[in-house]
């Protein structure tokens, strides 16, 4: 069957497997640092060898099962690996909040303002490791908002054709 180029071979999607490996070794790094080793391990129905294996290199990837399931630990550990192909990854129920919006973005809230109080590690600027112990909560509204966006642009009305002439 000839492609729309063309061509009898398909495109790629140019996702090579070295970027592929390292999205989702963030996203697992992301999980263990939610749950720790044995926790991760565990979810992912894989040794703490096995697990370290994957950290290590000596196993290039592991099934997709596994990955899903390492959402359970952390919501956001695939995201790097949607980011490559140009997707992202929604919950029905973003960040488990029975579809109540205000429990991610107070919680976000409340962690800025301890960020940016003046008595804090960066002062009135968040530092480095404020932002990364806020990352789970900046990802879960970030979805949160995108689905609100998607919902505003269902709800607007086709454009009325206009008269010429």
């Amino acid at each position: 069957m000839l492609m729309s180029s063309g061509s009898v071979v398909p495109e790629t999607n140019g996702v090579s497997e070295e970027d592929f490996r390292n999205a989702m070794i963030a996203g697992l790094a992301r999980a263990q640092k939610a749950v720790g080793e044995k926790s991760l391990a565990f979810i992912m129905d894989l040794s703490t060898k096995g697990l370290g294996n994957l950290f290590g290199g000596r196993a290039r990837s592991t099934d997709p099962k596994r990955l899903w399931d390492a959402r359970k630990a952390c919501p956001t550990a695939l995201d790097d690996i949607a980011e490559l192909y140009g997707c992202e990854i929604v919950a029905k129920d973003p960040a488990g909040t029975g579809g109540l919006g205000t429990v991610p973005l107070a919680a976000l809230l409340a962690r800025v303002a301890e960020a940016e109080s003046p008595t804090s590690p960066g002062g009135t600027g968040k530092t480095h490791n404020e932002l990364l112990g806020m990352e789970d909560l900046i990802r879960s509204v970030h979805a949160l908002t995108g689905q609100w966006i998607e919902e505003i642009n269902g709800h607007r009305a086709p454009p009325r054709p206009r008269a010429v002439g």
